[in-house]
């Protein structure tokens, strides 16, 4: 969800810099982020103890993605910066468990595009 998003579905506004209101500003957008990252990588533990083997790929792409964007901002806030330095550390937690379950044969495979069809046709 994008800032503004996120300020429509609270009824929040955003970023408001010619206003002494109640908002929500980037800065605080991006450590929810940062938050988010960092409850993604607990999940990702758990769901391999539970037996969801295909939600750790999910995570490790969806994190791997905001660590790149992360990447692209100078960031100057020291708080926003230093913790915006740790996502490396939730995405290696990430892709740390994605490496033992393909270690472990335990990835899902994706089935063929061809394959897919056929079984569906055979079925119906």
């Amino acid at each position: 969800m994008t800032i503004e998003e996120v300020g429509e579905f609270l009824g929040v506004p955003v970023n408001l810099k010619d206003q002494d209101s109640f908002h929500l500003s980037i800065e605080e957008y991006l450590q929810a982020l940062i938050s988010l990252v960092e409850e993604l990588s607990r999940l990702a533990v758990n769901s391999v103890t539970l037996g969801d083997y295909s939600r750790p790929l999910q995570i490790s792409k969806f994190v791997s993605d905001l660590h790149a964007g992360f990447q692209l901002l100078n960031l100057k806030n020291d708080s926003l910066r230093k913790r915006s330095d740790g996502i490396k550390y939730s995405v290696k937690k990430v892709e740390d468990v994605v490496y033992d379950l393909s270690l472990r044969n335990l990835v899902p495979k994706p089935k063929p595009a061809a394959a897919a069809a056929g079984d569906e046709r055979m079925s119906g």
